[in-house]
């Protein structure tokens, strides 16, 4: 009788627990930032920032061509270089920080659906080589919609 209560009590537990579906959700990243239109204008900005640095450089090498003394050469290319050095350094962290905006965006749509489908994970597609559910299309179209924060 005791085992029975026992039993019946351990049952009632496992009944009543919350049963989580688990499994894992799965997303084409590439595609994702192919189609997220705050990605899209991102990698613009961050093209166009590198951009003005290839005209900078283009500029300086024409300036360069007309200096006519070994020493002037000298002294304008030591100048270039800690301005090239400056303007790499704030174009990186430029980069870094629209980059991170653009994952943290993702990420955060991406949780809120593992969340709400009950996945135990979101992997990206290069790292799931069988089974798993595809969610980048209902990604993208979440991002898009919500500006990417929802």
């Amino acid at each position: 009788m005791k085992y029975l209560k026992l039993f019946l009590i351990s049952a009632l537990l496992f009944l009543s627990a919350k049963v989580y579906a688990g499994g894992v959700g799965y997303i084409d990243y590439q595609k994702v930032i192919n189609n997220y239109q705050f990605a899209k204008s991102t990698i613009t900005e961050i093209q166009n920032k590198h951009n003005e640095i290839e005209k900078y450089l283009e500029q300086k090498e024409i300036e360069f061509n007309k200096l006519e003394t070994p020493l002037q050469k000298q002294k304008f290319e030591a100048t270039v270089q800690n301005e090239l050095r400056t303007k790499e350094a704030a174009f990186n962290d430029f980069r870094e920080k629209k980059e991170e905006a653009v994952y943290t965006r993702i990420h955060a749509v991406s949780e809120k659906i593992r969340l709400e489908k009950g996945f135990d994970a979101i992997l990206d597609i290069r790292s799931v080589f069988t089974g798993g559910v595809d969610i980048t299309d209902e990604l993208v179209k979440a991002l898009n919609s919500s500006g990417g924060v929802r």
